[in-house]
């Protein structure tokens, strides 16, 4: 008996809760929006410990974007440095800070469109601010959640990040958003890596239509 989508993705969700464990969404509490933001901002094309070294050295004296406005441009690039790429990530942290600072009283708001409009924030970051800092359901899709969802067949192959987020929230109701984003992410990490994912020891490999083909030598 052929299983629907909805059905299949609920027993790979299962086995994903019983292996990873599932955080109660009350216990979750909410970020610092503007810390969250930026936090965001230095993650990108790093390793979690150094983005999260910047951060620390970022708001050591920093709570809002007139802090980061107020400061030597030299200044912020030092505090970052351990994130890579901090040139231009400062730029982009000066830029945001100013639209927030011009256009928004200096508050991050919480509105998809608008976050997405801010200097190098893409759907992903805006989608995480919402999620991690505003409590409005919504699944964060990077590279790991995009593999898969794509691997398992639960989306097209060619499927982009706006496609994959449309499918994946629509399989699942709006409580367990983040628990699939956080699931996905960190099986993603694990197993489904992007080069040399580790199929045979994957405990949802009889659900994935990627490993199904491998396993045909197709």
């Amino acid at each position: 008996m052929t299983r629907s989508k909805e059905e299949r993705m609920r027993a790979i969700l299962d086995l994903m809760e019983e292996r990873y464990g599932k955080e109660d969404a009350s216990n979750q509490g909410l970020n610092d929006p503007f810390r969250t933001l930026i936090g965001c901002v230095l993650s990108h094309r790093t390793r979690d410990e150094n983005s999260s070294r910047a951060a620390q050295n970022l708001f050591e004296d920093v709570e809002g974007p007139g802090d980061i406005l107020r400061m030597a441009p030299e200044e912020l690039k030092t505090r970052i440095r351990c994130s890579g790429f901090y040139n231009q990530k400062a730029r982009n942290i000066r830029a945001i800070c100013e639209t927030l600072v011009e256009e928004h009283g200096g508050i991050v708001p919480r509105d998809r469109d608008a976050l997405i409009d801010l200097h190098g924030v893409g759907p992903k970051t805006a989608d995480i601010v919402l999620s991690h800092a505003f409590a409005s359901p919504a699944i964060a899709v990077d590279v790991h959640v995009a593999t898969v969802a794509r691997r398992l067949g639960l989306v097209e192959s060619d499927a982009g990040p706006e496609r994959v987020k449309e499918v994946l929230e629509g399989l699942v109701s709006p409580a367990e958003y983040r628990f699939v984003d956080n699931a996905f992410v960190r099986h993603g990490k694990e197993f489904c890596r992007t080069r040399n994912p580790r199929c045979s020891e994957c405990f949802i490999s009889s659900f994935c239509d990627y490993y199904q083909q491998i396993s045909r030598g197709s």
